[in-house]
C-alpha cells in the first residue's frame, strides 16, 4: 500500500473485526509530537518549581500559555481552549489561590469579570519564556537552525487546506 511517497505495510488486523491496521508516518509523527510536548511541559514545570512556582500542573501551564498579558474573558478562553466556562472559572480559582491570576470587574461591561495575570503570574510566565529560549538553543545546537525552521513549517501544515 502507498501513502504519499512512502510505502506502508500491513502490520496486523484489528482484534474484533479484523480490519487491516497499516503503518503510518503521519500517525507516528502525531504520537511523537504529543510525547515531545508532554516531556517539554514536565521539564518546564520542573524548572519553574525550582524557581519556587510549586504546585503548577500541566493543564494549568497550558491554560496560562493561552492567556494574553492584558485582559482575558472566560467565554473567549473557553471557546479557544474547547472547554466550558465552568472549567475556565475552576482553573482560574485554582490559580488565584497560588497568586498567579486575579479576576476583577470589567470597567466597560459592568456585569462581567476579567481575568488578568498578577505580578507573580507575569514573573512566572517571563521565566517560562526564558526557559523556552534555553530549549531553543539546545534544539538549534542539536538539529541546526534550518532543520528547526523546517520542522516548524511541517508542524504548521494543515491537512484540511
Amino acid at each position: 500500500m502507498k501513502a504519499g511517497n512512502h510505502v506502508t505495510k500491513l502490520t496486523r488486523h484489528s482484534p474484533v473485526a479484523g480490519h487491516p491496521l497499516v503503518e503510518s508516518q503521519s500517525l507516528a509523527l502525531t504520537q511523537s509530537t504529543q510525547m515531545f510536548r508532554e516531556r517539554m511541559v514536565a521539564w518546564l514545570i520542573s524548572r519553574l518549581s525550582d524557581d519556587g512556582f510549586d504546585g503548577l500542573k500541566a493543564n494549568q501551564l497550558t491554560f496560562l500559555g493561552s492567556l494574553d498579558c492584558g485582559v482575558n474573558y472566560a467565554a473567549a478562553l473557553a471557546r479557544s481552549l474547547g472547554i466550558s466556562r465552568q472549567a475556565v472559572h475552576k482553573t482560574v480559582k485554582e490559580m488565584e489561590k497560588y497568586g498567579w491570576l486575579a479576576t476583577r470587574p470589567d470597567e466597560t461591561l459592568k456585569n462581567q469579570r476579567v481575568i488578568v495575570f498578577t505580578a507573580e503570574g507575569e514573573r512566572m510566565m517571563a521565566r517560562a519564556r526564558e526557559y523556552f529560549l534555553e530549549l531553543d538553543d539546545q534544539l538549534i545546537q542539536k538539529f541546526g537552525q534550518e532543520n528547526l525552521a523546517e520542522l516548524q513549517n511541517l508542524l504548521a501544515f494543515d491537512p484540511s487546506a
